[in-house]
């Protein structure tokens, strides 16, 4: 029978003493060139973690990208009609948004439209002269031709 003789040992790959950083390799080795890693680990600052591996970080980074691709097909599949005279079209305009979306436009929309209304009136009330004042300084009366002087209350004496 042929028995396969292996060594497990750890190695160490980098220390950086700046940022207490050390990373170690546990592997497999079966002859003097040829090793195979196992795991990674590392230790910050006294304490030791595991590393994951390639297929940990794309299947994770993976499933999050999915998830919002899935996302937006069902947003466009949601968009894309058929109609047996049009053919395929689409039809942006009837979005369907959610119920907290819509909460938060209605409620958005009472809002700006009360502050906007305040401040209107705001504004008016301040600023009342510069709105009855009508044309520039020197303006001419209507209907007879005859100049006429118009104060404007913007510009200081002098």
């Amino acid at each position: 029978s042929s028995g396969i003789n292996a060594e497990y040992g750890y190695t160490l790959l980098h220390v950086d003493e700046q940022s207490d950083l050390m990373i170690i390799r546990k592997q497999e080795r079966h002859s003097s060139s040829h090793v195979v890693p196992l795991a990674n680990y590392y230790v910050l600052q006294g304490t030791i973690y595991q590393a994951p591996d390639m297929y940990n970080v794309l299947n994770s980074r993976l499933a999050g990208s999915l998830h919002h691709m899935q996302k937006a097909l069902d947003k466009t599949l949601a968009m894309s009609k058929f109609d047996p005279n049009k053919g395929h079209y689409w039809s942006f305009d009837k979005l369907e948004k959610s119920e907290e979306e819509k909460k938060w436009v209605e409620a958005s929309s009472r809002f700006q439209k009360d502050e906007v209304d305040n401040l209107i009136e705001i504004l008016t009330v301040r600023y009342k002269h510069f709105m009855l004042q009508s044309g520039p300084v020197n303006a001419t009366a209507e209907g007879n031709g005859n100049s006429s002087e118009v104060k404007d209350e913007t510009r200081s004496p002098g």
